[in-house]
């Protein structure tokens, strides 16, 4: 990369399409796009979710604690960014992505950057679900963005996963890999397209058989990560999008809290990075013996704000390199630390260890351990089923436990949760891999010196180290899990500070009044945001 990059001043008065604004990575993305750059727009596409509307769902979304400075610079008329947003209802598992003529047109004629981080997430889900959404709804996605005028970039979240079919431990490339795709007991090798179309032809029974027999020949480990790698075959296909546009793959590993602003140690869901963690503070390891994990794998953790940064850094190279010259094959990122600052999960599970010691949860299983590596350890498949069995009657025992005191739902989240876990902590997971990030690097080296600090997106030992961050993360998932407020105990300083959402309906009448005077909710077919609804939700949240 020859150019000097600057995503500040690239990015302004840019018009941006962004799925899955509701997800973890979608929602910082679209937190930093507005405080840290000058987007003209943002387009939202979200579905409606059974009594939400996608604007209500998008207006719950805005009062959330990760928007605190911008709800901050609001409320003192510093700045408003939120009458950037423009939300439009579509659904990726439909025709057509469920929009109607008006809305499609509108994209066609604006969206100039597609960012692209919807996705059904769930590892082991039968491969038709999967490829109904990751595949085949980034392929309506594309058909809109074929006839989008003004486009110039159309970046994609794959998965890191997607490189688990390799050697142990050894390094990735940024490239997409091209395997050979043939169906058990044929002979022919078929195109990405072919492949699905055959399996989405299928009984779902049958073609849950075929799908995983052929991970195995691939040595895939779940259908999502065979289902990302199909969809980076769908967009790196030449002819999948116009000429001269821009196409970006972004693969990020685990995703963790932030490591920085808005919200130091912020995190939502407990599955990915935040499984382990809740795992262990719940005393889910009986012994060492039900760690899946060798003493020598390596933990690739990477913050949100760091893969956010990445995204968004790529985009404006993307926007840079678009026009005649661009390449028809997209460009691959990780956002990975494996390879630019690793973790070994030994040293993980002592720093956890030492973290919920300090910090004793409200609620773990009797005779919890937390358990740390002693020595060199390989797992063994009965050392794990043997912990499974402990584990599950002590689950069992204590859901019936609450069930008894009236405590269903926590008892019902704690079986789910037992359950994620046991997905999580797998036999077929122990093969951490180190994916290379010499694309991410050269990024963040051409970047203009004065927004240097403002895109971290390698995470290495001058953004940070794993001590601080770590404490940081777990005092974030602490809080995520158990509610708890008041600051963590620790010898290393934390950066978790809890935030509050917005809850203040005179704020929320400020905002939204501002952006219904600079867009409309009529002829162009989207949904601004609604001051009544989101004043209603606040207050109820103030409560």
């Amino acid at each position: 990369m020859s150019r000097m990059l600057f995503p500040q001043e690239q990015l302004g008065g840019a018009i941006v399409l962004l799925t899955g604004a509701l997800g973890f990575l979608g929602s910082v993305c679209l937190e930093q796009l507005l405080r840290l750059t000058e987007v003209e727009r943002v387009f939202l596409l979200v579905r409606g979710k059974k009594h939400l509307s996608a604007a209500q769902r998008v207006e719950k979304l805005l009062c959330d604690p990760l928007f605190h400075m911008l709800h901050s610079d609001a409320a003192t008329g510093r700045r408003n960014v939120f009458n950037r947003i423009q939300v439009v209802e579509g659904d990726l598992a439909l025709p057509q992505l469920g929009l109607s003529g008006a809305d499609a047109q509108k994209l066609k004629n604006e969206v100039e950057i597609v960012i692209h981080c919807a996705a059904n997430l769930e590892l082991d889900i039968e491969i038709q679900k999967t490829l109904q959404i990751n595949y085949c709804g980034t392929k309506q996605l594309m058909l809109l963005a074929q006839d989008m005028l003004q486009l110039h970039a159309f970046m994609f979240t794959s998965t890191y996963y997607v490189n688990h079919f390799l050697s142990r431990n050894k390094p990735v490339a940024e490239v997409v890999h091209d395997l050979p795709l043939r169906l058990p007991g044929d002979s022919r090798t078929l195109t990405h397209s072919q492949l699905v179309e055959a399996l989405l032809a299928m009984p779902p029974s049958e073609a849950n058989v075929q799908a995983m027999e052929l991970m195995a020949n691939l040595n895939f480990t779940s259908t999502y990560a065979f289902g990302k790698h199909l969809t980076e075959q769908l967009l790196n296909d030449p002819s999948s999008l116009q000429q001269g546009v821009s196409k970006v793959i972004i693969r990020p590993s685990l995703i963790a809290g932030l490591q920085g602003d808005p919200y130091p140690g912020y995190i939502v869901g407990l599955a990915g990075a935040a499984g382990f963690p809740m795992g262990y503070s719940l005393g889910f390891y009986h012994s060492i013996n039900g760690v899946a994990f060798a003493s020598d794998y390596i933990l690739d953790l990477i913050p949100c704000d760091v893969v956010a940064a990445l995204v968004i850094t790529a985009a404006a190279a993307a926007v840079a390199e678009t026009g005649p010259n661009a390449s028809s094959s997209a460009k691959v990122y990780h956002a990975a630390s494996a390879h630019s600052h690793p973790l070994m999960m030994s040293y993980s599970f002592s720093k956890m260890s030492e973290f919920w010691q300090a910090n004793p949860p409200p609620l773990r299983l009797p005779f919890t351990t937390y358990v740390t590596y002693t020595d060199k350890r390989s797992p063994t498949l009965w050392g794990l089923q043997a912990d499974k069995w402990i584990t599950s009657a002590k689950v069992w025992l204590v859901t019936k436990y609450m069930a008894w005191a009236g405590k269903e739902r926590e008892a019902r989240a704690l079986v789910y949760g037992f359950k994620a876990f046991c997905v999580q902590n797998s036999f077929r997971y122990n093969r951490s891999i180190v994916s290379r990030v010499d694309n991410a690097i050269e990024l963040r080296d051409s970047i203009k010196c004065d927004e240097a600090s403002l895109w971290p997106c390698v995470w290495d030992k001058s953004i940070g180290n794993w001590d601080t961050y770590g404490v940081t993360n777990l005092a974030g998932i602490r809080n995520l899990l158990f509610r708890i407020r008041g600051d963590c105990v620790s010898q290393v300083p934390s950066h978790f500070k809890l935030q509050q959402g917005l809850s203040d309906p005179s704020l929320v009448q400020e905002w939204a009044n501002s952006s219904s005077s600079s867009s409309s909710n009529g002829d162009d077919g989207f949904d601004t945001v609604d001051s009544s609804s989101v004043t209603s939700f606040c207050s109820a949240v103030a409560k």
